[in-house]
C-alpha cells in the first residue's frame, strides 16, 4: 500500500512539473511571438547598414497610410506652415543669379518637430493642426523602428531622450519641381566643424526616410535618391569607432582584399585639433594608426586625397589606398577626379518605402525632379558625441 502511494505522489509530481514545463515554454513562445511582432526590420537591412549600404524596405507602410500623411503634408504646407531652408539645388542657383526672382515652391520645404534657433517645439508636434492622428503614428511607428536599430547595431545611444529636445529629428518634407540636393554626407567628424565642433551634445547617427508619394515613376518623375556605395563591402562596421567618426576608407587591394573604413582620432592627448588617423587591426581589438600627429587645420580643410595619401600616411602602399568619404572643397577634388572604388545606388521615392543608412558613411544626392512635387518623412537618430576634450585646443 505504501508503495502504491509513493509511486502515486511520484506520478502526480510528475504531471505537475509536466504541466509547470508547458506552461513556461508556452509563455516563452508568446514572448518570441511578440518579439518578433514587435520587431520591424529584417536581419538583412542591419547588416547591411552596418557594412556601410542603404537598406531599402518597400511597403514598409500601406498605402492608406502613406496617403493620409501625404495629404496632410499637402495641407500643412499650403496653409503656410513649412519653412523653406533653400539647401536644394534651386535656392541656390535661383538666390545667387537674383534673389528677388526665387521661387520659394521649387525649393525644399520641411515641416520640423524642433526649431534650434528659437528652442521650441516645431509644427510638425502640433496637437491643433492637421491630422495629429496620423502624425502620432508615424512617430510610433519611427520609435520602433529606432529601438529596433538600437538594438540590431548595437548603438543603444540612439535609443536615448535625455540629450535634449532635438537629438532626434523628424520632419515632412517636400521637393518642389525642379529641387535637388548636391552630393553630401549628413555628419562629419567634429574636428571637420571648425571651432563649433564640439558644442553639440549628440550627433546625427543614422538618416532616414519614409517616401509619401503616389505613383511615382523615376524615369519620368525623376527625384530619386541616389547613393555612393562601396563596391566592395566593408569587412567591418562603418560610422564610428570609440566615439571616433569615420572620415575615409582603404580600398582593397590583392595582397589585402577587405574595405577598410579609417576613423579620426580627432582629441589625442585630449587635445581639441590634435589628430591621427587610424583603423581597427584584423581582429578588431585594437586601433591600428596610419600617421603620426598632425593638426586638423589646415589638413582637414584644405587638402584632397593626394595630400593625405603622399604626406599624411607614411606608408606608400597604404596611403595610395586611402580616399575621403567627402573631399573637403578645393579645386584639386574636382581635377584629380572621383573615387574608383564608389558604385551608384539610385532609390526611386516611391509611396510606403522606408530607406535607412549610416549618417557617416555613406555618401548621397537628391537627383532632381521633373515637374511633380516630392513627398517625405524623413529625419535623424542621434547618439551622445564625445566629451570636448579639456586639454586645450590647436587653433592656427
Amino acid at each position: 500500500q505504501l508503495h502504491y502511494l509513493i509511486a502515486l505522489e511520484n506520478i502526480n509530481f510528475f504531471i505537475m512539473r509536466c504541466q509547470i514545463l508547458i506552461t513556461v515554454v508556452m509563455t516563452i513562445s508568446t514572448q518570441v511571438s511578440m518579439m518578433a511582432a514587435l520587431s520591424i526590420l529584417p536581419e538583412s537591412a542591419i547588416n547591411t547598414i552596418d557594412r556601410g549600404g542603404i537598406a531599402v524596405i518597400k511597403d514598409f507602410m500601406s498605402p492608406s497610410e502613406v496617403s493620409r500623411l501625404r495629404a496632410d503634408a499637402s495641407t500643412l504646407y499650403y496653409d503656410g506652415q513649412f519653412t523653406v531652408d533653400a539647401l536644394a539645388g534651386y535656392g541656390k542657383t535661383a538666390s545667387a543669379k537674383d534673389k528677388a526672382s526665387f521661387d520659394a515652391t521649387k525649393d525644399r520645404a520641411v515641416l520640423p518637430a524642433y526649431i534650434p534657433s528659437q528652442k521650441k517645439a516645431g509644427p510638425f508636434l502640433s496637437t491643433t493642426l492637421g491630422d495629429v492622428d496620423a502624425r502620432q503614428k508615424l512617430t510610433t511607428t519611427i520609435t520602433a523602428l529606432r529601438s529596433d536599430l538600437a538594438k540590431g547595431l548595437d548603438r543603444p545611444g540612439i535609443d536615448v531622450l535625455d540629450y535634449g529636445n532635438d537629438n532626434h529629428e523628424i520632419s515632412f518634407t517636400r521637393f518642389g519641381p525642379g529641387a535637388l540636393l548636391q552630393k553630401h554626407i549628413d555628419e562629419h567628424h567634429e574636428e571637420c566643424k571648425g571651432r563649433v565642433g564640439w558644442s553639440r551634445p549628440t550627433r546625427r547617427s543614422l538618416s532616414w526616410l519614409v517616401y509619401l508619394n503616389e505613383d511615382w515613376d523615376a524615369n519620368n518623375d525623376g527625384g530619386c535618391l541616389r547613393t555612393y556605395q562601396r563596391k566592395a563591402e566593408s569587412a567591418f562596421s562603418v560610422g564610428s569607432r570609440h566615439g571616433d567618426l569615420q572620415i575615409g576608407w582603404l580600398k582593397p587591394t590583392a595582397d589585402d582584399p577587405r574595405e577598410r573604413p579609417v576613423f579620426l582620432d580627432g582629441r589625442r592627448g585630449n587635445v581639441s585639433g590634435k589628430c591621427a588617423l587610424y583603423i581597427d587591426s584584423d581582429d578588431r581589438e585594437r586601433k591600428v594608426y596610419l600617421t603620426k600627429e598632425f593638426n586638423s587645420d589646415p589638413y582637414l580643410f584644405l587638402t584632397s586625397d593626394f595630400f593625405v595619401q603622399n604626406l599624411l600616411i607614411q606608408n606608400h602602399d597604404l596611403g595610395k589606398r586611402f580616399h575621403y568619404l567627402e573631399q573637403p572643397k578645393s579645386a584639386l577634388t574636382s581635377y584629380l577626379g572621383q573615387d574608383s572604388g564608389e558604385q551608384i545606388k539610385d532609390v526611386a521615392p516611391t509611396g510606403g518605402t522606408l530607406v535607412v543608412f549610416d549618417s557617416v558613411a555613406l555618401p548621397h544626392e537628391v537627383m532632381p525632379t521633373v515637374s511633380r512635387e516630392r513627398w517625405a518623412a524623413s529625419g535623424w537618430f542621434h547618439e551622445k558625441q564625445q566629451p570636448e576634450p579639456t586639454g586645450g585646443q590647436i587653433f592656427l
